[in-house]
């Protein structure tokens, strides 16, 4: 009986020392909303967007750049980051 108290306690802190490494990787799992990415696009100058495609944790986005090219872009689902970008 006596080794319950004497684990528990060591036990309580470790999770507690661990929790806000969980906290962080469960803010970093929240996928953008089709409307942020949009906002995030317009702001970095993109326009006439055409198709988006949700792959795995990427978004594929179909669009224009600020030149009226065709683009190809790969956006990070998560962080909105501009992965890659492919004239057509």
């Amino acid at each position: 009986m006596n080794m319950i108290p004497r684990t528990f306690l060591p036990i309580c802190g470790l999770l507690a020392s661990l929790s806000p490494l969980w906290a962080g990787a469960g803010a970093a799992q929240t996928r953008l909303e089709m409307a942020e990415l949009i906002r995030l696009l317009v702001a970095q100058g993109y326009h006439d967007i055409r198709e988006v495609e949700l792959n795995a944790d990427r978004f594929e986005v179909d669009t224009l750049d600020k030149e009226q090219h065709r683009v190809h872009l790969v956006v990070d689902a998560h962080s909105g980051k501009l992965l890659s970008q492919e004239r057509e």
